[in-house]
């Protein structure tokens, strides 16, 4: 009951916020379109977390749940020690070892840093550490909390293109926040409403500073808060934006660029495709193309699913069985016996077993049935060998991977610039167009492909409608830079349908923004501001 009523709670103060706040007030949209819009959300981030726990049932691998779970764990030692907890919020002092026993006991804290194209997780942990200050661990609570946060990030980007599209603002709103994937995947506890927030931030505070004299330390502030905010939950995002600011700086600064929109936006590209193309210019140690093959090598991995089982005497070795394999690990000791019928394969390859075991060294060792056949993988080996397990290698069950069921087939890159240009149109291929009407097999993947479906008939229909002079062609190119960068990097290293279409959920809004920027007519003068 307690539950329910702070949810109503924040529920009324965040109506009533979004009613009488006059930052939901624009010209040509009322208060009431806003709190119709947070309704929808509301309804789409209960719908997700009905979907996550009647549906699929994991808790420890569903990224609603584990963010929220795993900051419940920091929330807990406030009850003991206030110092503990401000620690573990902040990261200022939280390098003794009983906290980093809390962290390496999380599901979801750690992760591969090492690389340009990781996620962090640390911030969004933080961030329910914190709201569950308010919500007193009531679930629902941080939904709203959440559903809110992504609205006023989605508020900034309507805010920042309504200037230059207000003949059809009302096209532009729907745009921005009605299209089902934005709505479904920005309501729940996940970063894509953060990002969003990130996202509206920066590029809303950018176009203030760059057309506007004043309180600029202002916008430089808020637009730096967004840029660390994008880094920390997914650093590809603000990779992908970046091009199109430089080139909006060039345009305004450079008279010469201004006159050339086209050219400012190559100029931007080629910069940022130095590192990449000619990865010794600035380190040697620094390949962001390595680094994109690695991250795709990891995805093909983990999206194949199946048992990771670690040599006991090579932390480099593995063997990897199939999940519906499992029979087949025999335990080798009574504890490791117990656990195994008691707590399950799950329990033991989580990150809180695994590094129980390394710090107690109370380990629980297992092997392969003679004569099963494995998948043999070692770190930094893209090649995978097929053996067969003899009874004497002892393992420790390190990770469980379900099988994901939308998984498709991508092309591995290398890591040079030729295999890269190759296979953009894959890419583009895999992020765009699939799955293929006769390649549904659920309910999801007939969404995903009536979405596809949706956004093509739209670009199609755009090129019969495109008009000259493009008013703005230089908003029509920051939006069309941002979203080809992030339909290829997201092609090229997703190979799960609902992975690709969760990213592609902070990169359609900017397909129809494009779309509207390139079909307006001309307008007057006056108005051409």
């Amino acid at each position: 009951m307690s539950n329910i009523l702070f949810c109503f709670f924040y529920f009324l103060l965040f109506s009533v916020f979004i009613l009488r706040s006059k930052w939901f007030t624009i010209e040509g949209v009322n208060n009431k379109s806003f709190l119709f819009v947070f309704y929808l959300k509301l309804l789409f981030g209960v719908g997700l977390w009905f979907i996550y726990t009647h549906i699929y049932k994991n808790r420890t691998t569903s990224d609603i749940f584990k963010y929220f779970d795993d900051a419940k764990m920091i929330f807990d030692t406030l009850h003991t020690s206030t110092k503990d907890y401000f620690a573990m919020l902040t990261g200022i002092g939280d390098s003794d070892a009983h906290y980093q026993f809390i962290y390496h006991s999380m599901n979801s804290w750690d992760n591969a840093h090492n690389n340009l194209f990781y996620t962090n997780s640390h911030f969004i942990i933080r961030l329910n550490a914190f709201f569950l200050l308010f919500s007193h661990g009531c679930y629902g609570v941080h939904i709203i909390f959440m559903c809110f946060i992504a609205l006023v990030g989605l508020t900034y980007i309507y805010k920042t293109f309504v200037l230059f599209i207000q003949s059809r603002r009302k096209i532009l709103f729907a745009a921005i926040f009605l299209f089902p994937s934005v709505i479904l995947w920005s309501s729940g506890i996940l970063k894509e409403g953060l990002v969003w927030f990130a996202l509206g931030l920066s590029i809303y505070h950018f176009f203030q500073l760059t057309n506007n004299n004043t309180r600029r330390w202002k916008h430089i502030i808020w637009i730096l808060i967004g840029f660390i905010l994008l880094f920390e939950l997914k650093a590809y995002v603000l990779l992908c934006l970046l091009p199109g600011l430089i080139a909006q700086l060039l345009i305004k600064k450079i008279y010469f660029l201004g006159k050339r929109p086209v050219l400012s936006y190559i100029v931007a590209i080629t910069l940022l495709l130095i590192p990449a193309f000619f990865p010794g210019v600035f380190s040697r140690s620094y390949n962001p193309l390595q680094m994109l093959s690695d991250k795709q090598t990891d995805f093909n991995r983990i999206s194949s699913g199946g048992i990771y089982l670690l040599n006991i005497k090579d932390s480099s070795d593995y063997a990897v069985i199939a999940t519906k394999d499992s029979s087949q690990i025999v335990p080798l000791n009574s504890w490791a016996d117990s656990l195994l019928h008691k707590k399950g394969i799950q329990y033991l390859a989580s990150n809180s077993f695994c590094h129980y075991e390394c710090a107690s060294q109370h380990k629980a060792p297992f092997m392969l049935r003679k004569g099963t056949p494995f998948a043999h993988v070692r770190s930094g080996n893209i090649d995978t060998l097929r053996e067969i397990a003899n009874d004497s290698t002892i393992y420790l069950l390190y990770i469980y991977v379900e099988t994901a069921k939308s998984r498709i087939h991508i092309e591995p890159i290398q890591p040079n610039a030729l295999s890269l240009i190759r296979n953009i149109p894959q890419a583009l291929k895999v992020s765009m167009l699939l799955p293929y009407p006769w390649q549904l097999h659920s309910a999801m993947t007939t969404i995903y492909c009536a979405e596809n479906i949706f956004v093509l008939l739209l670009l199609f229909i755009a090129l019969f409608f495109i008009k000259r002079p493009i008013l703005h062609k230089d908003l029509a190119l920051f939006c069309l830079s941002y979203c080809v960068m992030m339909l290829i990097l997201i092609g090229l290293v997703t190979p799960i349908l609902g992975g690709i279409e969760r990213y592609k959920s902070v990169v359609i809004p900017f397909i129809f923004i494009l779309l509207l920027l390139i079909t307006q007519k001309p307008l007057a003068k006056a108005d051409d501001k």
